[in-house]
C-alpha cells in the first residue's frame, strides 16, 4: 500500500506506526469487526487504504480533481491525481494510469496530461534540523538601519552642540570647557576662572536649557539621545570639549584663558 501511494522510507515507517496503533486502539477493535465473509488479507487492505486516506486528508486536506479532468473521464482524474495530489513524476504517472486503463498508449496519457489545468503545487512537510538556533539570525533584521540611523542622529547632535558652544562668550565656552571637559568641580571652574561659584550654577543650568532647546530644533529629542547612549552611540559624540587640552583637567597653551 505504501508504494502503491508513493510512501517511502521515514514516511512508509510513520505510516505502518499510524496502522497498527489503529488495530490495537479499543482492544482490537477493528481486527473484531472482521465477519470472515472476505479473506483477511482482503480486508486489512480495505482498512489500511481507509486509513491512508485519512491520513492524505489529515496532512494535506481534502482533494478534488478538476473540472477539465472530470470532463475528460477517469483517466485523467488519476493522472491529475497523481501528478498533483501525489507529487509524482510525469513518466510514472504514465506508466500508472496506462497499466489501469491498458488501451491508452503513453501518447495519448500525455495529450491528456497537457490538457489538464495548472494547479500550484500542495503544501508538502518537511523535516526540519535538529539544532533550534539554525533558524534564528544571529542579528535582528534592521540592526543595520538602526545602526546606520544612530549614527546619523549622534552625528547630527555633535554638530548642534558643537555650534552652540562656537557661538558662546568666552567665558560660557571655558566653563563648559572646565566643567563637561575637564570633569573639574563648579569650585574649580570658578578659582580658574576668577569668578564667584555660586552664579555658576544657574550659568550652567541656562546653558543646559539652550542646549536642550537647540537640539530639539534639530529633531533630536530627550528620547533619542537616550537610546543612543543606552545603545552606546555616545562614543561617537565628538563635541570638541577636549580640545586644548593634553591631560584632564589641565588648559594647555591652545584654551583661550579668561582675560
Amino acid at each position: 500500500m505504501c508504494r502503491r501511494a508513493g510512501l517511502r522510507g521515514p514516511d512508509a515507517e510513520d505510516f505502518g506506526s499510524i496502522v497498527k496503533l489503529a488495530l490495537i486502539e479499543n482492544d482490537y477493535a477493528i481486527l473484531r469487526g472482521y465477519e470472515g465473509r472476505a479473506p483477511l488479507g482482503a480486508f486489512l487492505s480495505v482498512v489500511v487504504q481507509r486509513l491512508l486516506s485519512r491520513e492524505w486528508m489529515r496532512l494535506r486536506g481534502r482533494w478534488h480533481p478538476s473540472a477539465e479532468a472530470e470532463r475528460s473521464g477517469d483517466a485523467a482524474v488519476l493522472l491529475e491525481k497523481l501528478t498533483v495530489r501525489d507529487g509524482r513524476s510525469l513518466d510514472e504517472a504514465v506508466a500508472i494510469v496506462r497499466n489501469v486503463d491498458p488501451s491508452l498508449d503513453a501518447r495519448s496519457v500525455r495529450e491528456l496530461a497537457e490538457r489538464l489545468p495548472p494547479r500550484p503545487p500542495r503544501l508538502r512537510l518537511v523535516p526540519l534540523s535538529d539544532d533550534e538556533h539554525g533558524f534564528v539570525a544571529p542579528d535582528a533584521a534592521d540592526s543595520r538601519a538602526n545602526a546606520a540611523d544612530a549614527r546619523r542622529v549622534s552625528a547630527q547632535a555633535a554638530r548642534v552642540v558643537r555650534e552652540m558652544i562656537a557661538a558662546l562668550p568666552l567665558q560660557d565656552r571655558m566653563l563648559i570647557r572646565f566643567h563637561f571637559g575637564a570633569d573639574l568641580s563648579i569650585a574649580d571652574a570658578a578659582r580658574l576662572l576668577g569668578v564667584p561659584q555660586r552664579p555658576l550654577y544657574r550659568r550652567v543650568e541656562a546653558l543646559l536649557r539652550q542646549l536642550r532647546e537647540a537640539l530639539e530644533r534639530e529633531g533630536v529629542g530627550p528620547a533619542a539621545v537616550e537610546e543612543l547612549i543606552s545603545a552606546g552611540e555616545s562614543e561617537s559624540f565628538d563635541f570638541g570639549l577636549r580640545n586644548g587640552k593634553d591631560e584632564p583637567g589641565r588648559p594647555t597653551n591652545d584654551v583661550e584663558a579668561p582675560n
